[in-house]
């Protein structure tokens, strides 16, 4: 069966989908297809708070025993580092080369296939492991963004310590595990347990025993293999032979000598204390909460203030990684299901907190944003209604979450994700979205108003003509909206993966909309519209001058015709709106509109790193972290936080690329800090940040620390917000050109939490050994080494497998901690030679005081140094502005320089990126047009919209003080797009009306009055879609250009464009003689 109308072979090819669709039971069937598809998509595509970055990296560590940092770095570094720059696909390589060891971190290009680099770098350093010098080897533990956990559950109990909390997590931890699409599992605070082996120096030298045989022996004595299988009769007899340790008795109760001249046999017991204990601290856990915060509530907490005082408790931390790809949501959701399932298991008196739930937080950011989004279609809509009358409003309200629909469903066949991004995308793209349903049902609305009371079969004819007439100009005018988002997709760095859902999901989103413009919108516009009304018909014929009497028409006429019918009124109005545009850059140039990558988000938490000087011991930094406590529990706003010292806290997105894995030593501590819920306070979390930075830093300079404090990024995260870089060939100057450069940064207004990487001097005592002593008493260095060792650092020697227990116990064997507090102690020990007398260890060394070696830091092969800084309540533009011009009036020494990275070298990659891609869509649109109209000047005057929408974009930041961010220049790319549309659907109206051979005059005319209110609609509507995100903190910067550019561009557009057209278009005439042509040509010229 055919559904062609009787005129469809009149049509374009545009008009003819269109008769097929609205006669078709097909469409039917697309419009249920749409809603259940796009519901499952709602339902089953993974969400998560924001688009997932991938940066492959890994981290090289080199140990090299008893090699400076120089030689370490000539030896070790230099030579690797050449070699991994050869791999293909490395964007950056930073290596730090200390003591004994180098760390190097290999970083990919954002976007590269994570085991492929993995691999592949695996691979090389095998290829190449003959550069590794004698004693050196590798260990390459790759750096995975999905180990970065989404729950965090701290266990915490009044009557127990840290080390035995995490005994109860190791076991809660074991249940976890089993839990589906999970990955790592880490537990942070506490110490193992550990059998202690505390060495008497003094007994071991009564008995003539060293440290090195007492390790000997305990591994002697731990051992059991098979031993194979024997025959017995017609079967196979397993033989198993050895003992293994069992307990602290056992390992007690070991023989490590005979006592000479007697029999009797030397137990360790005699020369060693043997606990079953935890291992020595080296770091305090703990949580802080108001007696009132019920910690059964999941982090984002309720709108509820909790107000009471702080109680502290020991705790332990565990966290809880998914895997790749699956569903941040849902997998929360089953952990704490399984989590209420052994709450019954745990001991009396320990409660488990939720203190992180990437689950809940992007739920609640994806609910937000839908919310958000339901809340521009209903401002739309109410708009619709008192413009267009409910049934057309109809009409638009069931297209738009049919387009909607049609983006999910594609992006869940695509494999994306349903993010704040993608949300964000589908508001920006809403505007476009209602404009096709608008233009469409309105066209149809003035075809069925010419002649009322229309059969059904005119009615069909009728919105056939409307969709007919309308649609080339929609889908060109589309085409032009998807060239200035598509060149977004090609942004470098961090940010292309961030911003990707936006080209992704806005031209979907415009195809869609095309699609059912053509198909489905007619088909609801045919059953729902109605007129019953006469207008200005003639025995039922449609009138020649319906659009002359309407009332636009005449209001337009009386503002337009003046200045069409004077050339010196034309030029006027021309040269008013260029200066206007100059005026619009006065407040860029005095810097009232400030630049920024990205504002602050308003967050529930933030992070608190101290930086105690080298060789603090934990009880020092403990007592500067309970001064720090002492003011985080007086803000009103903070409502729990977890501390910890001597190691990091569980890590995040952000802190695994600022290096925050490495956070591991008695003179660091992190606090992450909870604030009361964002929409239960007025005060945005940056603000809280403001307030507590003075008094927190007041005291972390009372201990000669550092504190910064670590806001989430809204965006991809960089290593610092403030970074200069300092190259130069002599390391000793960078260290103290570093120090100089610190102080510029102190001087700079709003620079906060400044550091750099030049460590303080630590001391150290070097203990050269006397080799020729050493030989005469049959010893070798190696032996004064591992004893030196084994009584300070100590060593696990073994391990036991006790029965319930879930992981291995080690054996550490050391000296007490009484006998080595000092050199004095040191001093005691006596190494028993192979004649069998004792030597005092002081006859053997010199001692030589100095300090540890400073580490070399490269970045890409180059020596280097950073000074690093976070921002106060300015933009990291102005504030490396202000370094610029000092460091041009003041240079470094010849030879050496800064390079700035952090927030500004992102800032600029983005802006950069941005404006290319904004180029090239102009010149995409511009190609397009030209092959369009066949002229190279009307593309010029369409493009002239976009300069009127600047007028408006930059007035709008002037005036309301927000940053001009990444967001606002992705609004400028959207609106370079919609608003060149606005101008191209006018002047297709006025070449059909010149085909139709109407003079040029009254083809604006008539043009500007039935484009009026169809542009007016789309201009309002898509200023009141962005109210929902005008107080967000990211997105307003997209809301502000959205509204000052369509406000301008819309107005200006009816007028200005038709004003620049009809001048180019009369010259054109002049030229050629022919001042009253009325031929179009089937091209505008």
């Amino acid at each position: 069966m055919t559904h062609f109308t009787e005129n469809s072979q009149k049509h374009s090819i545009i008009g003819r989908i269109t008769a097929y669709f609205i006669n078709s039971q097909l469409t039917i069937l697309v419009i249920a297809a749409l809603a259940i598809f796009g519901l499952a998509a709602v339902m089953l595509t993974p969400k998560q708070e924001n688009p997932q970055i991938i940066v492959p990296s890994a981290d090289i560590y080199l140990p090299y025993p008893g090699a400076s940092a120089e030689v370490v770095e000539k030896t070790l570094t230099t030579p690797i580092e050449a070699k991994l720059r050869e791999l293909p696909g490395v964007e950056h390589i930073y290596s730090t080369s200390q003591d004994s060891a180098a760390k190097i971190t290999v970083q990919f290009f954002v976007g590269q296939n994570w085991e492929d680099s993995l691999f592949k770098l695996q691979n090389h350093l095998y290829s190449y492991q003959d550069l590794l010098p004698p004693g050196a080897r590798y260990l390459v533990k790759p750096v995975i963004i999905d180990d970065v956990p989404i729950v965090t559950l701290t266990v915490t109990g009044k009557n127990y310590s840290d080390n035995q909390l995490r005994r109860i997590g190791e076991r809660l931890l074991e249940d976890l595990r089993s839990i589906p699409n999970t990955a790592s599992l880490t537990i942070t605070g506490g110490q193992p347990r550990t059998i202690r082996v505390d060495l008497d120096p003094d007994k071991l030298a009564s008995y003539k025993l060293s440290p090195a045989q007492i390790t000997q022996r305990l591994q002697g004595e731990n051992s059991r293999i098979p031993a194979g299988d024997v025959s017995v009769g017609t079967n196979r007899l397993f033989i198993d032979v050895g003992n293994l340790f069992q307990s602290a008795t056992d390992v007690g109760e070991t023989i490590v000598g005979f006592d000479q001249g007697s029999p009797s046999p030397i137990y360790l017991r005699d020369v060693a204390t043997v606990i079953d204990d935890f291992g020595d601290r080296t770091t305090v856990s703990r949580i802080h909460y108001r007696q009132d915060w019920d910690t059964t509530i999941p982090y984002p907490y309720s709108k509820a203030r909790p107000t009471s005082k702080f109680v502290s408790q020991p705790s332990i931390t565990i966290g809880i990684a998914k895997q790749k790809g699956t569903n941040a949501v849902s997998v929360a959701q089953q952990i704490f299901q399984r989590l209420e399932e052994l709450k019954p298991q745990l001991p009396p008196g320990v409660a488990i907190a939720v203190t992180r739930n990437d689950g809940r937080t992007a739920a609640r950011a994806v609910g937000d944003l839908y919310q958000s989004l339901a809340m521009s279609i209903g401002i739309v809509v109410g708009l619709l209604i008192l413009f267009l009358g409910w049934r057309e409003s109809l009409i638009v309200t069931l297209v738009i979450p049919l387009t909607l629909a049609g983006v999910l469903i594609v992006g869940w066949i695509s494999g994306q994700t349903i993010n704040r991004i993608t949300l964000f995308a589908l508001i920006l793209a809403l505007g476009t979205l209602v404009d096709d349903a608008i233009a469409v049902t309105e066209n149809i609305h003035r075809y069925f108003e010419e002649k009322p009371g229309m059969s059904w079969r005119e009615k069909t004819r009728a919105a056939i003509d409307a969709v007919s007439e309308l649609g080339s100009p929609i889908v060109l005018s589309n085409i032009t909206v998807i060239l200035a988002f598509i060149p977004m997709a090609f942004v470098t760095g961090m940010m292309g993966p961030y911003m990707g859902p936006i080209p992704f999901n806005v031209p979907v989103a415009i195809i869609v909309s095309t699609i059912l413009a053509l198909t489905v919108t007619p088909f609801f516009a045919r059953l729902l519209i109605k007129i019953d009304t006469p207008f200005n018909h003639q025995d039922g014929k449609a009138s020649p001058n319906a659009i002359v009497n309407t009332r636009i028409y005449r209001w337009y006429h009386s503002i337009m015709a003046p200045l069409l019918d004077s050339t010196s009124r034309r030029r006027f109005v021309l040269f008013c709106i260029t200066g206007l545009l100059l005026i619009s850059f006065i407040p860029v140039l005095t810097q009232t509109v400030k630049f920024r990558m990205l504002p602050k988000d308003n967050k529930d938490t933030f992070l608190l790193q101290l930086d105690a000087p080298l060789g603090t011991e934990l009880a020092e930094a403990d007592r500067m972290v309970q001064d720090i406590e002492a003011i985080l529990q007086q803000d009103s706003e903070v409502t729990n936080f977890e501390t910890y010292v001597g190691v990091g806290a569980p890590i995040d997105f952000n802190g695994m690329l600022r290096g925050a894995t490495d956070r591991i030593g008695e003179h660091f501590a992190d606090i992450r800090v909870h604030l009361t819920n964002k929409d239960a306070r007025s005060v945005q979390s940056e603000d809280i940040v403001f307030r507590l930075r003075p008094k927190l830093t007041e005291i972390a300079q009372h201990y000669n620390a550092i504190v910064k404090l670590v806001e989430d990024p809204p965006g991809p995260p960089v290593r610092s917000t403030m970074l200069a870089e300092l190259y130069g060939p002599d390391y000793t100057i960078l260290r103290q050109l570093a120090k100089e450069v610190r102080q510029v940064f102190v001087q700079t207004a709003e620079v906060v939490d400044i550091d750099d990487s030049v460590k303080n001097q630590m001391p150290q005592m070097r203990m050269v050994v006397d080799r020729e002593k050493v030989n005469r008493t049959g010893l070798t260095t190696q032996d004064v080494v591992q004893t030196l060792h084994m009584a300070i650092a100590g060593s696990q020697v073994s391990i036991l497998q006790i029965p319930g227990e879930l992981t291995s116990v080690g054996i550490q064997v050391r000296f007490a901690d009484t006998n080595r507090q000092s050199i004095d102690d040191l001093t005691r020990i006596q190494l028993p030679t192979t004649n069998g007398s004792l030597v005092p260890l002081t006859e053997l060394v010199t001692l030589q005081p100095s300090t540890v070696d400073q580490p070399i830091l490269h970045k890409n092969q180059r020596p280097v140094t950073y000074v690093m800084g976070e921002m106060g309540d300015r933009s990291s533009v102005y504030a490396v502005l202000d370094q610029l011009i000092y460091f041009l009036r003041h240079p470094l020494p010849k030879g050496y320089w800064i390079q700035w990275d952090g927030e500004w070298k992102l800032t600029l990659d983005v802006f950069r990126d941005l404006g290319l891609a904004m180029l090239v869509a102009i010149v995409l649109i511009y190609l397009i047009l030209v092959g369009q109209f066949g002229s190279f000047k009307v593309p010029l005057i369409i493009l002239g919209s976009i300069p009127l929408a600047l007028i408006g974009i930059l007035l709008a930041f002037a005036v309301s003080g927000v940053y001009f961010s990444a967001t606002a220049m992705i609004g400028v790319i959207s609106l370079a797009g919609i608003v060149v549309r606005n101008a191209i659907v006018l002047l297709e109206f006025v070449g059909d009306k010149l085909k139709e051979g109407a003079e040029l005059k009254q083809s604006i005319l008539e043009a500007g009055a039935v484009r009026f209110r169809p542009i007016l609609l789309t201009s309002v509507t898509t200023m009141l879609g962005n109210l929902s995100i005008l107080n967000d903190p990211v997105w307003s910067g997209l809301a502000w250009a959205m509204l000052g550019g369509m406000l301008t561009s819309s107005v200006l557009t009816l007028f200005v464009i038709p004003l620049m057209y009809y001048g180019d278009r009369i010259s054109h005439k002049r030229d050629q003689g022919d001042w009253h042509s009325k031929t179009w040509n089937t091209t505008i010229e």
